[in-house]
């Protein structure tokens, strides 16, 4: 078996204080709380009243968060490589009183038994953290292998060919969202200079087709967007 992929470890290497994460990537990520409404809608749409669903990349619990309250019949697996965040998805899950059942585990999806199956599984602003040199489509392949056949994938991931005139003019569109919601200019371009275009790996959406293709899965569709960051929802073949 070859080394799990590393997507984005906050305890080794944090962009940003872990506990300032939530309050954060609502500032800096447009429509952040949305894209979990809308991946929600999709889910309930497909997913019968029982099914088992793997949340990649758990972190804060955001996903749980959601889906848990309204969908007493599902159970959750979220798995992440940092206990920071994980710890921050406990407090969480324990302060909501969720009735459904919860596991959170350190590590990565294939540190997963494989015999482990699940009905659907979501990968919300993970893969863009790994480059495009056979890690994404490891960790895809690695999400494909623990999917029932015809199962539900959601991707939440930043796309775009930087440099190119649409990703610029649209960068700076996306710079406009914390500055109007009062984040100085100064700490925006800092973060954007040091933090987001170093550590997210953007590919364009072309490539995020063929690699989920490539990993097994198909019916692709996409039902969000927001600014640099898209949503797809596909089936496992």
């Amino acid at each position: 078996m070859t080394s799990p992929p590393k997507t984005g470890n906050f305890d080794e290497k944090p962009p940003l204080n872990v506990e300032e994460y939530d309050k954060s990537i609502r500032l800096f990520c447009g429509a952040y709380e949305e894209m979990f409404k809308l991946t929600h809608c999709y889910l309930r749409a497909i997913l019968p009243k029982q099914a088992r669903v793997l949340i990649v990349g758990a972190g804060t619990g955001m996903e749980i968060s959601e889906l848990a309250p309204l969908n007493p019949g599902w159970s959750f697996c979220g798995v992440d490589p940092s206990a920071n965040m994980l710890a921050l998805a406990r407090k969480k899950i324990l302060e909501k009183n969720l009735a459904c059942e919860i596991e959170l585990r350190k590590g990565y999806v294939d540190n997963l038994k494989e015999e482990e199956v699940f009905d659907a599984a979501t990968c919300i602003l993970v893969m863009h953290f790994l480059k495009d040199d056979g890690a994404k489509l490891e960790l895809l392949e690695s999400i494909s292998k623990r999917l029932k056949s015809g199962a539900p994938f959601v991707l939440i991931d930043g796309f775009g060919e930087p440099g190119s005139m649409d990703f610029e003019e649209i960068k700076v569109a996306w710079k406009n969202y914390p500055i109007i919601s009062g984040v100085p200019g100064e700490i925006v371009e800092n973060i954007f200079n040091e933090v987001i275009m170093k550590t997210v790996q953007f590919v364009p959406e072309a490539r995020i087709m063929e690699l989920l293709e490539t990993a097994g899965f198909t019916r692709v569709s996409k039902y969000f967007s927001g600014f640099l960051y898209g949503g797809w929802i596909s089936y496992k073949k």
